[in-house]
């Protein structure tokens, strides 16, 4: 009878101890958000919209579809005299075309190139915005990073398609999207391993 009634007793008490120690497990976790699609777009009907700064008016062309900005069919290439700028979106001030080039999507800061020639539209990338590989992103970590043009590194195997401000990590490789919210691997240059994030925002 003893022996039964101390049995019962410590099963009661483990009980107790797991019901009462596990409360933080039956919490429902947060949902994670799904990754922010934002479209950049410096131009109004017809002219510069009134947040644009322009701290900078160039003249040049645009030679070739943005490699900064892929996924946009107004989105260029372009010089004005040896320095490149792209991304370059473009625009129109009354009827005439000019392309505004933003320093970073974080920013209303543009230089305005004012166009010798009109682009030609069989050089213009194919729309595919929410695809492709964003302009830039910010991560829910709160690191900011922009594509990268031209030559870069390989990692893992990987390009290394994105800086962040700041230098310290890059992301490598392309934008998962197999769940809502987007993850991308991130290298933080010290680390043997390279860790997925999430992407809280996608700019394109």
């Amino acid at each position: 009878m003893g022996n039964g009634t101390t049995r019962w007793g410590a099963a009661v008490l483990i009980v107790a101890v797991f019901v009462g120690g596990s409360p933080g497990l039956l919490r429902a976790q947060p949902a994670a958000q799904p990754t922010a699609v934002r479209v950049y777009a410096a131009f109004g009907v017809g002219a510069l919209r009134s947040g644009v700064a322009v701290i900078a008016q160039v003249t040049g062309e645009c030679f070739a579809a943005s490699l900064a900005d892929e996924t946009r069919e107004d989105a260029w290439r372009c010089m004005s005299g040896n320095r490149i700028l792209d991304p370059c979106f473009a625009g129109f001030q009354g009827d005439r075309m000019v392309t505004a080039c933003p320093e970073s999507p974080w920013t209303s800061r543009v230089t305005v190139l004012n166009l010798v020639k009109e682009p030609a539209r069989t050089l213009a990338n194919q729309a595919d915005i929410g695809g492709g590989l964003p302009w830039a992103l910010e991560l829910v970590s709160g690191a900011r990073c922009v594509f990268l043009t031209g030559a870069t590194a390989v990692v893992a195997g990987m390009r290394v398609n994105y800086g962040c401000v700041g230098g310290a990590q890059s992301v490598v490789g392309e934008v998962n999207r197999l769940l809502p919210q987007w993850r991308v691997f991130v290298d933080g240059g010290q680390s043997v391993t390279l860790q997925l994030q999430e992407v809280a925002v996608a700019w394109y």
